[in-house]
């Protein structure tokens, strides 16, 4: 709503007040004000007010009990919906990295740096012994995966280290 004193004369004001024009001479016309009959022809006062109790009100509380009906038939399986192309074969909703993985068609095995992580937080702090495990563990799939991994196969020299165990 622009009523803001430096917005006046602005396109987006005379718009919006001529929108307010026409809806005005809607609810006129509709409380039969346009009769010269009526008690309160010629008169805008309470077109508001009689609009919004008698009309939206309604409306809005219909339409309110409506939603209510149709939530409780969702919840009583009467209406069911469609579950979006988004959700797993679980029906759940999938973690951003999952459906990343997903998307690329890329293994969802863990990440080996939260592996260390879960692994060294069960271990106490000062405990070197522990921790020196967990990153052994952490090492032995990495080598059986690169056995056989040449470096014709690299993508980057980072990989290609990585094949001569340099």
């Amino acid at each position: 709503m622009t009523n803001k004193a430096d917005q006046i004369g602005t396109r987006e004001w005379l718009e919006e007040n001529n929108r307010r024009v026409i809806f005005q001479n809607h609810m006129y016309k509709c409380a039969g004000r346009d009769n010269p009959d009526h008690p309160m022809h010629g008169l805008f006062t309470g077109l508001w007010e009689d609009f919004c109790l008698n009309e939206a009100g309604k409306a809005q509380r219909d339409g309110w009990f409506e939603r209510l009906e149709f939530l409780q038939k969702v919840e009583s399986g009467e209406i069911e919906i469609p579950k979006p192309h988004y959700y797993n074969s679980e029906g759940e909703i999938p973690r951003p990295e999952e459906q990343v993985a997903d998307d690329f068609n890329v293994s969802n095995s863990s990440d080996p740096i939260d592996d260390y992580l879960n692994c060294s937080a069960e271990c106490d702090i000062d405990d070197q012994e522990c921790e020196d495990i967990c990153l052994d563990e952490l090492k032995k799939p990495v080598i059986e995966e690169f056995n056989d991994f040449s470096v014709g196969q690299a993508n980057s020299p980072h990989q290609a280290a990585i094949a001569t165990n340099d």
